[in-house]
């Protein structure tokens, strides 16, 4: 038969080690209050047993007729005659409660107060006269380090006979109710640390009760099932505090999901219609015997391929971004040339008027990507223009700004941040076949963002449509690529 394994603390769990620590505190604190305790007791019962020796011995010796300057501590040897024999004497001398021996040159009992203490072995020191001897001086002041007894000690001349004067007193009876205290704490310390383990471990668990049920309600809450929350106490404590927090990450994740949810539908919506194309033309020239109408429709498949590569690229950006952020190439750019570059490329092909403000100013960033997010507003601008596009570059402060204006509607101040969201087409102006995917704003929006720049959209004084451009300046110390998310 195996024996049981005992877990790690680690692994006891909350309730656990709060109960142990609470028992071995409770240990703690009981052995030290119990040590202190037992110190002060004995030290204070020793202290009052030694206090009435001495005040025995004083009333003994001025019976016995010793001067009071004597009793002072003046030095010399006390002689006192009494004309009586020991025995006699100390039947006179002796105090109730007290112990009273008369002691002989070498140290044996000649005469004893109460009688029976005639056997007792104070282990008292010889000796001569005119010392004496204490026994609170041999240090042992506590009482469970001491004998059984506390005494006095005075030698003297009694009949012309050197003799030794014990006055003690008993400290059986003290030392038995130290000895119960101390078996009390020795038995109550233990029982203590258990109740006060069982009471933690009964608050700690009426404490923990609602972070279980929020563990279990999460537990129950599912793909399928996003849209539920915990339970939030009323206590206004760190475990409502912890149920907030769910409930706030549980938003952010049914947002996620249905975020995804749409792009994935709206992904499988754009590549349906021209898969829809492509295999409608394949069939028609299949059916052709001549193959003739494999030439007449080749324009059309690679129309429709190029812009499904398109898409398929453009989802692939947004992935990356979305995942691990852009891989940017960042350099020194001047984004004057990045400008003109893209201008020139349209100039040629766009059927508006295009003007264009540009000044010298430079960016660290990727020119590549830079020069994407160009392309993208001007092909937004060319849907949506009646007659003519504006492009303007300036430097405003530690910002390059670069504005993309066209003469058509601005964009309705409640979309103006909607129009960045993936898929989306405010109108019917940007219908599939003219080749927008719907990415494009959004493409652009997520490489600013890598720069550490923002994209807007807004309108001109005049009331026509702008976006705009905000990124940081290229600093004369600044280290490639230190605001960059690369």
């Amino acid at each position: 038969m195996t024996r049981p394994r005992l877990l790690p603390p680690a692994r006891w769990g909350v309730r656990g080690r709060s109960a142990a620590a609470a028992a071995l505190l409770v240990l703690a604190v009981v052995a030290v209050a119990g040590a202190v305790l037992l110190e002060v007791l004995g030290r204070t019962a020793v202290s009052a047993a030694h206090e009435e020796a001495v005040e025995r011995r004083a009333e003994i010796l001025r019976e016995l007729g010793v001067p009071p300057g004597l009793l002072a501590g003046e030095a010399g040897a006390v002689a006192v005659r009494t004309d009586a024999e020991p025995g006699e004497l100390l039947l006179r001398l002796g105090r109730p409660g007290v112990v009273v021996q008369l002691l002989g040159p070498g140290g044996e009992v000649v005469a004893a107060s109460p009688a029976a203490a005639l056997g007792l072995d104070l282990d008292v020191p010889a000796l001569d006269p005119g010392q004496s001897h204490d026994s609170a001086d041999t240090g042992r002041t506590g009482l469970l380090r001491t004998t059984d007894f506390t005494y006095v000690a005075e030698s003297m001349y009694i009949d012309g006979v050197p003799r030794t004067l014990v006055v003690a007193v008993p400290m059986s009876l003290q030392q038995d109710v130290l000895r119960t205290v101390a078996l009390f704490l020795s038995v109550g310390g233990p029982v203590l640390a258990l109740l006060g383990a069982g009471l933690l471990w009964w608050l700690v668990g009426r404490s923990l009760a609602p972070v279980r049920r929020i563990t279990e309600q999460v537990r129950r809450i599912g793909t399928a099932r996003l849209g539920e929350r915990v339970d939030v106490p009323s206590t206004r404590d760190e475990v409502a505090a912890l149920a907030r927090t769910m409930n706030g990450m549980l938003e952010r994740l049914e947002a996620s999901d249905r975020a995804q949810r749409r792009f994935v539908a709206d992904a499988s919506h754009e590549l349906r219609s021209p898969l829809a194309t492509l295999t409608t033309t394949v069939e028609v020239a299949a059916a052709d015997p001549s193959g003739a109408s494999w030439a007449e429709l080749a324009p059309v498949l690679r129309s429709h391929a190029q812009r499904m590569g398109r898409l398929v690229e453009d989802l692939l950006v947004l992935a990356r971004a979305d995942d691990a952020g852009l891989d940017l190439r960042v350099a020194d750019t001047d984004l004057d040339d990045v400008v003109g570059e893209e201008l020139a490329r349209v100039r040629p092909v766009t059927r508006h008027e295009l003007r264009a403000r540009v000044e010298p100013v430079r960016v660290r960033g990727d020119g590549a990507r830079l020069q994407q997010v160009l392309r993208n507003l001007l092909s937004n601008a060319e849907r949506h223009a009646v007659s003519r596009i504006v492009v303007a570059l300036r430097a405003d402060g530690r910002e390059a700004v670069v504005t993309v204006d066209n003469d058509g509607p601005p964009v309705a101040p409640a979309d103006r941040e909607r129009v960045f969201d993936r898929f989306v087409r405010l109108d019917d102006s940007r219908a599939r076949d003219t080749g927008g995917s719907g990415l494009g704003l959004a493409i652009s929006r997520a490489i600013v963002a890598a720069h550490g720049g923002t994209i807007t959209a807004g309108e001109t004084p005049e009331g026509e449509c702008r976006f705009e451009v905000r990124l940081p300046l290229a600093g004369p110390g600044e280290r490639p690529g230190a605001q960059l998310r690369a």
